[in-house]
């Protein structure tokens, strides 16, 4: 398993502030955005192969680590070769269309393994 792009996914309150934020004062570059089903999201471009994405209405809180693969196929492999006792939750289809699943780390972390295709 070899990764494409980390995402830090974040649920923020305040969607504009953020990316005035992020945009004015660190410069980075919006990549991606949508607004669907009272859900409005932010992607930013931190470096190659690194992602920030916002989404609100959110509640704030520790962002999981998102792990970009290239297809579903990689993804149930990782799945498999992890083979976790106790995932978050399993492989599957997340509402925006996005497949993955979701584990802790030995440290607690949690983290997302998914593919956008």
């Amino acid at each position: 398993m070899t990764p494409k792009a980390l995402w830090l996914p974040f649920q923020v309150d305040d969607l504009a502030a953020v990316e005035q934020f992020y945009t004015v004062h660190l410069g980075l570059e919006a990549v991606d955005g949508w607004s669907r089903d009272g859900e409005r999201g932010l992607v930013l471009r931190v470096a190659d192969g690194a992602r920030l994405e916002f989404v609100a209405p959110g509640t704030p809180g520790p962002a999981p680590l998102a792990f970009e693969l290239d297809g579903v196929r990689q993804v149930d492999r990782a799945f498999a070769d992890w083979q976790p006792a106790e995932p978050i939750v399993g492989p599957h289809r997340y509402p925006r269309g996005h497949y993955g699943f979701e584990v802790r780390d030995p440290a607690g972390t949690h983290v997302v393994v998914w593919s956008e295709k």
